[in-house]
C-alpha cells in the first residue's frame, strides 16, 4: 500500500465511522463530510484527486476532481426538501427546512448562471436533502421559445441539434404516454434509433409542431426489464435526448 493510499485510508476511516452507511442517508451524509474535508484540508495537495475518488468508490458516488470542489454547491447539515404530486388536485408541494430552501435557491442560481444549454440538476427520492417519500425533482433550464413555441402559425417548432445515432437516453419530463411503461424523470437507456414514417408508425406520440421528418423509433429497456420500442419526434419539448458524452457529465456533476 502507497503511503497516500495508507493515508487516505486512515482519513476515510475516521470519517465513515461517524456515520450509518446501512442506508442512502448515512452514506450521503459520509459523502458530502469526505467532500467538506477535501474543500478544508486537501485542495492544494496534488493527491486531492485520489482521495476523492477513494471516497467514492467507498461510498458508491461518482468520483469529482479537486476543480470541482470550488463550483459545486455545499448541502447544509440541516437542509431537508420533500416534492409531493397530489393526483387529485394537480397540485406539486415543495416543502424545506430552511437550509434546505437555501440550498434549492443555490442550486437555481447555479443553474441560472450556467453556460452549458445541457445543464440540469437531478434530486432524487431518499438522497439528501430528499427524503425518502418524495417525489424526484429535476430542475432544467430553457429559453423563453420553450414555453411559448412559435410565435407564427406558419413557422416551423424549433429544431434541436442533436443527431440521432449519438442519442443514448431518453427521459420524459412529464407523464408519459398511458400505453407507454415509462416513468416520468427517469433516464432510459437506448438500444436503436431509426427513422420511422408517422404515418404509418404503431406505438406513437404525436407531436403536431414538429416536422413529420423529425419522428424517429427508439428501442429502450422499459420499466419492466423488457426491450420496448416507441416511436418519439426529436424536437418535442416533453422528452428529452442525451448523448453517452452528456450522460457522463451530468454523473460527475452530481449533487
Amino acid at each position: 500500500m502507497s503511503r497516500p493510499v495508507e493515508k487516505f485510508s486512515r482519513i476515510l476511516d475516521e470519517i465513515l465511522s461517524r456515520y450509518d452507511l446501512s442506508h442512502d442517508f448515512g452514506r450521503k451524509e459520509a459523502w458530502e463530510a469526505t467532500i467538506d474535508y477535501a474543500r478544508a484540508e486537501l485542495k492544494e495537495d496534488p493527491d486531492c484527486d485520489a482521495f476523492l475518488q477513494a471516497s467514492a468508490e467507498r461510498l458508491g458516488f461518482a468520483a469529482i476532481t479537486a476543480d470541482d470542489l470550488d463550483h459545486r454547491i455545499r448541502l447544509p447539515k440541516g437542509a431537508w426538501l420533500d416534492v409531493w404530486i397530489s393526483d387529485e388536485d394537480e397540485e406539486v408541494s415543495i416543502t424545506g427546512t430552511p437550509d434546505g430552501l437555501q440550498y434549492l435557491i443555490d442550486l437555481l442560481n447555479s443553474l441560472r448562471a450556467s453556460k452549458e444549454p445541457v445543464d440540469h440538476l437531478h434530486l432524487d427520492r431518499a438522497y439528501l436533502p430528499m427524503t425518502e417519500n418524495s417525489a424526484n425533482l429535476v430542475l432544467f433550464k430553457e429559453d423563453e421559445q420553450w414555453f411559448t413555441g412559435p410565435l407564427d402559425k406558419g413557422e416551423p417548432f424549433p429544431v434541436r441539434d442533436i443527431e440521432p445515432k449519438s442519442i443514448y437516453a431518453i427521459q420524459f419530463i412529464h407523464f408519459p404516454p398511458d400505453d407507454l411503461p415509462m416513468s416520468a424523470n427517469r433516464l432510459y437507456r437506448v438500444f436503436r434509433c431509426e427513422a420511422a414514417d408517422a404515418s404509418e408508425a404503431t406505438g406513437i406520440k404525436e407531436f403536431p409542431e414538429g416536422s413529420p421528418e423529425r419522428y424517429f423509433r427508439f428501442s429502450f429497456l422499459a420499466d419492466s426489464g423488457e426491450r420496448f420500442s416507441y416511436v418519439f419526434h426529436l424536437d418535442d419539448p416533453g422528452v428529452n435526448f442525451f448523448t453517452h458524452r452528456e450522460i457522463v457529465s451530468l454523473a460527475l456533476k452530481q449533487v
